[in-house]
Parts: C-alpha cells; sequence; structure tokens
C-alpha cells in the first residue's frame, strides 16, 4: 500500500525542557510538508519504504556540533489508543526504528512518553538502508517480525531535515496513525 501524508511539525510547545518551547515557539511549519510511505507485509516480513523531498541532505556531521543530521523514525502502538504525538504514554508504550545516514545499523526505540525515549540494539535481522538521488531521501526499511506492527496494523513516522536545524523534538510527523494493516 503506498500513500502520501500531509506532514505537520512536532509542536514545540509540548517538548520536554524549558529551552526549546520558548527558543522555538514560532516554528509551526513543518520542514517537510509531505512523504510518501509504502508498505508490503509478505508473511511475518515487512518492508516500509518512506520517500520525501530534501534539498540539501545532511548525512554527516562528524565533530561538528552546530549541524544536525536528516532521519527518519516509524513509531508502532504497543496497546489500543498509546498516543502517537507525545511518543507514548505510561503503560501505553510505542516503539520503533530510527535510521541515520551516517550509521549502518538503525536503532530500535521504545517509549512511554515524552522524554522517555531509550535505544537499543535493533532485533536480528532488522535492517534500514537510505539513498539521496535527484533531491529526494529513499529509506527502505526490512523488518523479519514486528508482532506490535501485526497486531495493530498502524504506524507513525517522523523526518528530521538537519539543514533545518530539525533534531529531537524538532520534526515533521505524521498527522497521526496509518493504517497499514
Amino acid at each position: 500500500m503506498k500513500q502520501t501524508v500531509k506532514l505537520m511539525a512536532a509542536p514545540p510547545g509540548m517538548q520536554p525542557g524549558g529551552y526549546v518551547p520558548v527558543a522555538y515557539a514560532d516554528r509551526y511549519q513543518p520542514a517537510t510538508s509531505e512523504a510518501q510511505v509504502e508498505t508490503l507485509r509478505e508473511a511475518d516480513a515487512w518492508r516500509i519504504v518512506l520517500r520525501w523531498a530534501c534539498a540539501t541532505p545532511v548525512k554527516d556531521i562528524a565533530r561538528e556540533t552546530d549541524k544536525f543530521l536528516d532521519a527518519c523514525a516509524l513509531l508502532v502502538p504497543t496497546v489500543p489508543d498509546a498516543p502517537w504525538m507525545t511518543m507514548g504514554a505510561p503503560g501505553m508504550a510505542v516503539e520503533g526504528v530510527l535510521w541515520r545516514p551516517d550509521k549502518e545499523v538503525p536503532w530500535k526505540l521504545r517509549a512511554e512518553g515524552l522524554g522517555t525515549m531509550e535505544r537499543s540494539a535493533v532485533p536480528t535481522g532488522w535492517k534500514a538502508s537510505g539513498e539521496w538521488r535527484q533531491g529526494h531521501w529513499l529509506v527502505t526499511f526490512e523488518i523479519p517480525a514486528w508482532p506490535a506492527l501485526d497486531r495493530h496494523g498502524q504506524l507513525a513516522f517522523a523526518l528530521w531535515q538537519g539543514a533545518a536545524q530539525e533534531r529531537a523534538g524538532l520534526k515533521s510527523v505524521s498527522p497521526g496513525w496509518i493504517d497499514v494493516g
């Protein structure tokens, strides 16, 4: 299934801590206005492809603390009605996978609310690869088994454009859970 999704900026006022909500209070336009998501389920495996426009890719920031990477992440609920915008809630976790162009292996994500994100090694066989070509990122996730996605058939995603100084909670996001199952 292939879908074009209109994106929104994650609300800066919801970010934990005091700096981001004040410094970026006027950031209500997403750096990425839309993206395509394509999902394919074969037996117990998922193939998910994200494609979005990016005029100035940021693939590496080695030792450059004033620059930020492009990236993308997929999230799925672990229980019905887990809130996507707040990265879950206590007892209502979300889990996901994060791709960055400077890493060969993605990270697995888990959160139960804003400021609770945990990264860990992905399960065996989980892969993500990206390619920037002709002004677009194309990132392919290959996931042999994802029980939470199988169970709930929903995902959300976030995109970061480093050239727009997006990082952490400053990102473009899908406007809610997307039905894929």
